[in-house]
């Protein structure tokens, strides 16, 4: 297992690059941020690529409507190789239970259910009418280790043991809290995708900027608004207040909560936001003793056992 010092080593070199640029104003600005992003994220994205190769190759940045609406194209790959690292340790996992917290609709713990049916999988969510929906909607059998439970996942109730939290696409804080569940529960396995960064720490305003995809986030933040005052558990806590980021400590000796809000205002726009914010996670995931990859929203990341019984699959 590498260890946990270069990992912090090379989640701090990436972050104090990307963090000159962003205060240097150097952001939302496509061909510039690639370069950038090349630059400062290419040990992390080699690194990643050497463990899990195909990740899917991207022309539009994730900060557009083409990076958008190819996140379901990173979903499957994340799932293959979800499927692939705990199909070969069944025997071997204390625990067979997966754990997909903020599952909305259910769909990808469901195709999980029936691709890894020696597991059992439990779907959460705040809002149940949306999983209920689907099964009427799809009219086909739901895989009998398939389950849901309605849950807060900032108060959450659900205390099965897991062999792996999953998810795709936990709104802002959402993310923190399921990475947080998966630390308490000493879980082997937290592989997941991220999505809107502009939402952690209670936010719903965003930089404006005159772009059809700034214009959908904050139509986007309305409903979020409303949420936040209104629906308990809903997207935000205040234990994921904007005074709790950056979340590592690494991080938080390098930058501070009013920067990191103004961070989270420019990710609608801009990917070395989005990826500030991300590996300010990678590296509280590894204070907290998981060996982690990272590359485009996507995270693995193992427990010391777990590594050792994947390495041991691949020979």
């Amino acid at each position: 297992m590498e260890g946990e010092h270069g990992q912090l080593e090379l989640g701090s070199q990436a972050f104090v690059g990307l963090l000159e640029a962003f205060r240097r104003g150097n952001i939302a600005e496509r061909r510039c941020e690639r370069q950038t992003l090349e630059r400062h994220l290419g040990g992390l994205s080699g690194r990643w690529d050497e463990e899990f190769p195909g990740f899917p190759q991207e022309r539009s940045a994730y900060a557009s409507f083409g990076g958008m609406r190819r996140r379901g194209v990173r979903d499957a790959y994340l799932k293959q190789i979800i499927v692939r690292l705990l199909e070969t340790q069944t025997l071997d996992l204390p625990d067979k239970t997966i754990i997909n917290p903020a599952c909305v609709i259910g769909r990808h713990a469901r195709d999980l259910a029936v691709r890894l049916p020696n597991f059992k999988v439990i779907a959460t969510d705040i809002f149940p009418a949306s999983n209920r929906l689907y099964e009427y909607v799809r009219l086909k059998r739901t895989s009998e280790n398939y389950e849901f439970r309605q849950d807060d996942l900032f108060e959450s109730k659900v205390d099965a043991g897991a062999a792996a939290v999953v998810f795709f696409g936990a709104c802002g804080s959402l993310s923190d809290a399921a990475m947080d569940w998966a630390i308490r529960a000493d879980c082997p396995y937290l592989m997941c995708r991220t999505c809107c960064h502009d939402n952690i720490g209670g936010n719903t305003r965003i930089t404006k900027r005159f772009t059809l995809l700034n214009l959908s986030f904050r139509f986007k933040n309305l409903g979020f608004s409303w949420a936040a005052e209104h629906l308990k558990g809903h997207y935000f806590s205040a234990k994921y207040s904007a005074d709790q980021y950056p979340r590592s400590r690494a991080a938080a000796g390098l930058s501070h909560s009013k920067e990191f809000l103004e961070i989270s205002r420019n990710s609608a726009d801009s990917d070395i936001c989005r990826a500030l914010i991300d590996l300010d996670r990678y590296m509280h995931l590894a204070e907290s003793g998981y060996n982690v990859w990272y590359k485009g929203e996507l995270f693995v990341a193992c427990r010391e056992g777990a590594e050792e019984r994947h390495e041991q699959a691949q020979e």
